[in-house]
Parts: C-alpha cells; sequence; structure tokens
C-alpha cells in the first residue's frame, strides 16, 4: 500500500525546477494534506448533525483519493490571495494528473477540472514591476566590475599563499557576476535557464546558445558581443583545465568510461562558485544561489531600498522593452523572449513608441 504523503514525496522527487518552485509545490501539497486531515462534512441520516470524513495523509490509502477532495481542498483555501489559491490548486492538480499516469489511484481527471474551473477564484494578470533605470544602473556597475580591484581581498588571512588564493577567488566572482547580469539583460533568459548553460552550448561565431527552456523544449537564443565577450573574459581567468581534471578523478572513482568521461570534460557549466569551499569538480550554481549574488551587485550598484524593487524577471522585462523600443514589433519580442502566448508579452510591453508618438501629437503638439 502507498500513502498519501508517500505518493506526494515521490511525486516531488520526479519534479524539475529551482529550489524556490520545488518549494512551492511542497508548500501547496501540504495544505492540501491539512484540508484531508480536517475533512468534510457528511450530511447525517439522523437529526444529530454532521459527521465528519478525514482522509489522514500519513495512514490513508492513495487509492482512497479521489476528483471530489479536490471542492475541499479549494473550499480550505479561501482565507489565502486569489494567487495563493492559484499556485496550490496548480500543485495539487500537477500531483493528480502524476497519480493517473503512473497508475496509483485512478481520480476521474474531466470532473477534477471541471471542478477547479468552477470553484477557484479568479485572478487579475498585472503587468510585472520594472524598475527600468535601477536595471540599467546595474548593468553599468556590472561592466565596471572587470576592473574592479581585488587586491583587499584575503586580507584576514595571515599567508600569502592564502592571500593570493581570496584576490583570485574575488576577481573571478567580479567577472562571472559581469558575464552572468549581462547575459541576463541582453537574452532575456530565465535564471535557472542562465545557470545551466554549458561552455558546449554557446557559438561565439554565430552569437547565438542553446538553452533547456519551460517544457524541456531545446531553444536558440541570440546573445550579444558584450555578453560573449563578458564570458570569453571569465572563462579565461578560470583554471578549466583543473576543472576538467577534477571532473575526471570524479568520475574514475565512480567508475564512468572513458567515453563518458569525454563527454562530462565537453559539458563544463559556465557559471559556477568560487566561494572557500567551492570544488573544482561542482556542477552549475543553483538558481537561487545566483539570485543572492545578483541581488548584493543591485545593493552595491543602487543601494538596499532601490535594489529590493530588481526581482528575476526584471531583466526579461528589461529585454522586451528593448526589443520593443528598438522594432515597435510585439511579435518579434514575443519570438525573442520566448513567450508562448502573445498576450504574456503584452504585460511586458508597457511602451508603445508610435502610440506616444501619436499621443504626444494630439495632446502636447497642439497649438
Amino acid at each position: 500500500m502507498t500513502t498519501i504523503n508517500q505518493a506526494i514525496e515521490q511525486f516531488l522527487a520526479t519534479k524539475k525546477g529551482s529550489p524556490r518552485t520545488i518549494a512551492s509545490y511542497r508548500n501547496g501539497l501540504k495544505a492540501f494534506c491539512d484540508a484531508l486531515a480536517q475533512g468534510r462534512d457528511i450530511p447525517d441520516s439522523g437529526s444529530a448533525g454532521n459527521e465528519k470524513e478525514i482522509l489522514d495523509p500519513k495512514t490513508a490509502d492513495i487509492r482512497d483519493l479521489d476528483e471530489t477532495w479536490m471542492s475541499t481542498f479549494i473550499e480550505s483555501l479561501r482565507d489565502k490571495s486569489p494567487a495563493t489559491e492559484s499556485l496550490y490548486v496548480t500543485a495539487a492538480s500537477m500531483f493528480y494528473r502524476y497519480l493517473v499516469a503512473e497508475r496509483l489511484a485512478q481520480p476521474y481527471l474531466p470532473a477534477l477540472e471541471r471542478i477547479v474551473s468552477e470553484r477557484t477564484r479568479k485572478t487579475g494578470r498585472r503587468r510585472p514591476k520594472f524598475p527600468r533605470d535601477e536595471i540599467e544602473k546595474l548593468i553599468a556597475y556590472a561592466e565596471s566590475l572587470a576592473t574592479q580591484s581585488a587586491a583587499d581581498a584575503g586580507a584576514e588571512f595571515v599567508t600569502e599563499k592564502a592571500r593570493k588564493s581570496a584576490r583570485q577567488r574575488a576577481r573571478l566572482r567580479n567577472l562571472r557576476d559581469r558575464a552572468f547580469i549581462l547575459v541576463l539583460a541582453d537574452t532575456g533568459l530565465r535564471v535557472s535557464e542562465a545557470c545551466s548553460i554549458k561552455i558546449e552550448d554557446i557559438d561565439f561565431l554565430e552569437g547565438r546558445l542553446s538553452v533547456i527552456g519551460k517544457g524541456d523544449n531545446e531553444d536558440l537564443v541570440r546573445i550579444s558581443e558584450r555578453a560573449l565577450s563578458a564570458i570569453r573574459d571569465y572563462l579565461n581567468e578560470q583554471d578549466l583545465q583543473a576543472r576538467r581534471k577534477a571532473v575526471q578523478e570524479k568520475e574514475n572513482r565512480k567508475g564512468t568510461s572513458q567515453r563518458q568521461i569525454r563527454v562530462q570534460e565537453k559539458s563544463l557549466y559556465v557559471f559556477v562558485r568560487h566561494d572557500r569551499g567551492a570544488k573544482k569538480d561542482a556542477g552549475s550554481i543553483a538558481a537561487s544561489t545566483a539570485w543572492d549574488f545578483v541581488r548584493r551587485r543591485a545593493v552595491e550598484a543602487v543601494g538596499e531600498e532601490a535594489a529590493a524593487q530588481i526581482h528575476p524577471h526584471s531583466f526579461r522585462h528589461y529585454f522586451v522593452t528593448v526589443v520593443l523600443l528598438a522594432t515597435n514589433n510585439i511579435e518579434k519580442a514575443r519570438r525573442l523572449a520566448r513567450h508562448a502566448n502573445i498576450s504574456t508579452t503584452q504585460l511586458y510591453a508597457e511602451i508603445d513608441p508610435e502610440l506616444d508618438e501619436d499621443y504626444h501629437e494630439i495632446f502636447n503638439a497642439r497649438k
């Protein structure tokens, strides 16, 4: 027998995404379990009142979970915001579909979809907040990191060798952060996508890179010369030979074949950690780690208060805005940002040069 809790853990183990995304799924399913444990009323055949039907997630068989419990869950979320309700219901719906796909239970999915459609509150879509001036200041600051001195790094260490290593790590962090921020600004990549870039994914001659985007689809993304130059500077400063050797030694210990090791050597991630505890054979940095150092640079560039307005999607908004200002073509902006639906692009498209000009002619240029 598989309990509801066990099925949830199995489901979460299959999900891919940033730590924050997985945490959102977990929070939503925890709320789902709470609703099951609190139960739902069953009209009593007598006149004494109602009885409760309860599913204890720790002990209940997953096969006892049917689609009607979604109604109970949605009702339990009335004290949450519509956005939180939508997020949690999405997590629960994905879990139900997983159960059917894995044949762990047989909820009736058409009825589940009807329940979700009829009972959930509708949320309006707001334009993403976009501190454009702060983003441009951050970009300018990032470009200056290439010449920023790291001479003061490691002053707390006793030996010159330790101080030299600290200065080198600081230099690498400066070049990494510069390249990462320019990549976000000039490609419109999501933070998690930028973290996953490998050296072999970049075509330096054609100015393109290959990324795995939403839905595990491979996308071809254009990349600017300044971002490519920043990546080159960063890679040239690294000891890639030492990283490859570390990967080879790690794979040898695991008994990996030489052919697989050669593939691993060619697949080094571009952006990696450079703190004191970082390993040369480490994989990609987590999206949350990357966002932490971007936020630190934002604080350095514009101050704590202004930096608080900058979030991961600010760079996608900036990217779409730059494209629209240059082309006044929302379809091109959609394709370059890799939005599946043009309505998503329109949320970012608060600037329309043609409309701005028309408005000026109508209201400001009148005699």
